[in-house]
């Protein structure tokens, strides 16, 4: 593990930076299409180039896997970033959008950092060392069996069939409902903090999926191993919930136990 990580600094890094995307979303935005239902503006790329300088300079050593830039070898360890997941709705004007900072070392992610600005929500989690929501501590729940709400996150990298096969399975066989919101990373903090009670998607990236995926961790989440294979680069599924709610869905979303934090 990188030795001195300051943990505050990291998080006024993503603080101004969402604050950067903001003032560059209200005085106009340009808009691009990468792929069909899927956009990039330059308030990606500058957050993105933002972070990175930042981080080059405090952490010399380490790689970089960021959306809009690809991969860059480093010595020590890789931060992976997500400039702005929920790219729709940042453009949108819509509030569920965010930027994600995950830090990656021996093969686990050791830090995560979430900042959703305009809702002004900061998760933070370090391996082994807990979640917090803006500095209060974070430790899920089980919802009662009849009250649960999912996440639901679609791929358009997977057949259309499956997402819908799922809703139908979910509000038929399980009585279950659930929520899509378009930004990952954010949903996956809100199962953190009890807002959804687990996230499925079918296929999400590794820099949507892994600072969220430590926080929910943290705050004692049973996660799929998402990143057995090659995750990390290629992405994979990826289902997290609370214990009972994760065992409950698993084997209809066909994912394997790797984490829960209270076995430890």
């Amino acid at each position: 593990m990188i030795q001195h990580i300051d943990m505050p600094a990291l998080c006024k890094m993503a603080i101004n930076a969402g604050k950067e995307a903001q003032s560059i979303r209200d005085n106009g935005l340009a808009v691009t299409t990468k792929s069909e239902q899927d956009f990039v503006s330059q308030a990606d790329i500058f957050v993105e180039q933002t972070l990175k300088s930042y981080l080059k300079m405090e952490y010399p050593r380490s790689g970089f896997l960021g959306e809009e830039t690809g991969i860059e070898a480093g010595i020590q360890g890789l931060w992976v970033i997500d400039p702005i997941d929920g790219t729709t709705n940042f453009t949108l004007g819509m509030d569920y959008w965010c930027i994600s900072v995950a830090y990656v070392e021996a093969e686990q992610v050791q830090l995560g950092i979430i900042y959703a600005p305009d809702r002004d929500e900061l998760f933070v989690a370090q391996k082994g060392q807990g979640a917090s929501l803006n500095g209060h501590s974070l430790n899920i729940t089980e919802p009662l069996p009849d009250r649960v709400v999912l996440g639901l996150g679609r791929s358009n990298r997977r057949p259309l069939a499956d997402y819908l096969h799922s809703i139908e399975y979910l509000i038929e066989q399980e009585n279950i409902e659930y929520r899509r919101f378009g930004a990952g990373a954010l949903m996956l903090c809100h199962v953190a903090s009890g807002q959804v009670h687990g996230y499925y998607e079918a296929h999400l990236n590794s820099w949507d999926a892994l600072a969220g995926l430590l926080i929910c961790q943290e705050a004692g989440a049973l996660s799929n191993d998402f990143e057995q294979g090659n995750g990390l680069i290629e992405g994979n599924p990826i289902w997290v919930a609370p214990p009972k709610v994760w065992q409950r869905l698993a084997e209809h979303f066909q994912v394997r136990r790797r984490y829960l934090v209270a076995e430890d």
